[in-house]
């Protein structure tokens, strides 16, 4: 790849806490993500954010802030819009699946997390979403990239369990306290 992924794009270092990737276009195109934002209170809040990827020619992409890859916030008038539009995408280009039901994921731990008084959370998710192993061997590296992780023990069917309706459920543990500096 020639190009920065989103994922690791975290300038400002004093404001970016976290990267939840919304969309990819890849190399010569843009992306989409909700970042953690730490305010100038030190509060952290979500905005989405847009950046145009790098290429092999400028592999840093646009904006960049001191010759670092960062990140350009979306005014809350268009925020919808484009987290719509970036769900569209996702499902054109074929990603939706574990994409999506990552940000739901994502949402739920992060209600779970607001809660959480320890270093570490554990919870669970039931989808009725039919997986393949590819699909989940995808959702596990976009949970991982936000410090969300299968929970696996010696036995690998501790990871899911699948109720007679056919509903799968994960069993998750997680970093209550985020921080990435």
């Amino acid at each position: 790849m020639t190009y920065v992924l989103p994922k690791d794009v975290r300038t400002p270092r004093k404001n970016v806490k976290g990267v939840h990737v919304l969309y990819d276009g890849a190399e010569e195109s843009f992306s989409i993500a909700v970042l953690n934002w730490a305010d100038e209170s030190g509060k952290t809040v979500e905005k989405l954010a847009l950046r145009w990827n790098g290429s092999e020619e400028s592999p840093k992409g646009y904006p960049s802030a001191m010759g670092n890859p960062s990140w350009f916030i979306i005014p809350a008038k268009l925020e919808s819009v484009l987290r719509d539009r970036a769900i569209e995408l996702n499902e054109r280009e074929g990603k939706a699946k574990a994409i999506n039901l990552s940000n739901k994921i994502l949402e739920h731990v992060s209600q779970v997390r607001a809660n959480e008084k320890g270093a570490f959370g554990f919870t669970t998710y039931t989808t009725s979403e039919k997986l393949t192993k590819t699909e989940l061997d995808e959702l596990e590296n976009l949970l991982k990239q936000n410090m969300v992780f299968f929970l696996k023990t010696d036995d690998p069917d501790d990871t899911f369990d699948i109720g007679q309706n056919g509903d799968l459920t994960i069993k998750l543990n997680f970093l209550s306290n985020q921080s990435n500096d």
